[in-house]
């Protein structure tokens, strides 16, 4: 998306956002495990959860995430390798 400014990401501003944008109302992002798995034993989100926090982010940061991208298991590894990520993406169309 053009025209918006590149925000540096931090794991735990994400952690807020997921949080938000899922209705976790049981979970404070302040206390989150920033290195914990987002799916499988962290918080247990699902395919679901993955395509509305994709939304959320490309609202908020301007970088489209991609179903195809072979780096997605990694990148959607823990909110801090998500993090990492967007930060990439901004930097590649900045």
């Amino acid at each position: 998306m053009e025209g918006l400014p590149v925000m540096a990401v931090s794991a735990r501003a994400l952690a807020t956002l997921v949080v938000d944008a899922l209705n976790l109302e049981s979970v404070d992002a302040m206390q989150l495990d920033l290195s914990a798995p987002l799916f499988a034993g962290g918080l247990g989100l699902d395919s679901l959860d993955l395509l509305e926090i994709s939304l959320v982010i490309q609202q908020r940061y301007g970088v489209k995430l991609k179903a195809d991208d072979p780096n997605n298991e990694a990148s959607f590894a823990s909110l801090q390798s998500l993090a990492d990520h967007i930060n990439a993406l901004q930097v590649g169309r900045s």
